[in-house]
């Protein structure tokens, strides 16, 4: 996203940049059900933007139909081995692994501890925004998250005068790494994609402002 161009803008992810990922609390759970590390990710990624999860980030779900829906995905034995056995292929690792043949992931539990590890926030980064921002640089967040979650508003208090912007996938109805996401970020802010840096903790979503 960022090129030769003069850098005027910074955005930033939330979750694992600006605050802890919830991808440790998924990691800690799988250990905790003895499922395979990346079990639950593959299984929460498997329907791609059709899945629960993705929906929920775009606002097409209450809470109660997100827990519903993505409780039975991610129980969803066979699909999520067939799933994972292709993550294993790609990644050249071991197919003939010993999978579950049955699972008991508890959605609302699992969802629960993902968000309480978000509401840490990574103070060396909350203090780079502050710099940025008295150096003359607009700032916005870009986060892929809830509008209906019960388990606590993301936009709490740490945020509220710590960006000029703070752009959510559920009230948007996009969500990464859409590249429309990415230019309606850039539009509130008047800056091109190509006079700002856009920092993000998963790959696709980097690529993906790489190619705007």
């Amino acid at each position: 996203m960022a090129a030769s161009n003069r850098i005027r803008a910074v955005i930033f992810d939330i979750g694992g940049v600006v605050v802890r990922s919830p991808f440790i609390a998924i990691s800690a759970y799988e250990r905790e059900q003895g499922l395979p590390a990346n079990y639950i990710n593959v299984a929460l990624s498997k329907l791609g933007d059709s899945g629960a999860f993705q929906r929920y980030e775009r606002g097409e779900l209450s809470y109660t139909e997100f827990i519903d829906l993505w409780t039975a995905e991610l129980n969803d034995a066979d699909a999520n081995n067939r799933a994972y056995r292709a993550y294993l292929k790609r990644r050249d690792l071991d197919v003939r692994m010993v999978l579950p043949a049955k699972t008991q992931i508890n959605g609302a539990v699992l969802f629960g501890r993902m968000m309480q590890m978000t509401r840490q926030p990574n103070k060396a980064v909350v203090d780079l925004i502050r710099e940025l921002r008295r150096s003359g640089y607009r700032v916005a967040a870009l986060t892929n998250n809830f509008k209906d979650d019960p388990t606590g508003d993301m936009r709490d208090s740490l945020f509220d005068d710590l960006f000029d912007h703070f752009v959510e996938s559920s009230d948007v109805g996009l969500r990464k790494p859409d590249p429309r996401f990415y230019l309606h970020a850039c539009n509130l802010l008047d800056v091109r994609p190509a006079e700002t840096v856009f920092l993000d903790d998963i790959g696709k979503n980097l690529r993906a402002a790489d190619r705007l």
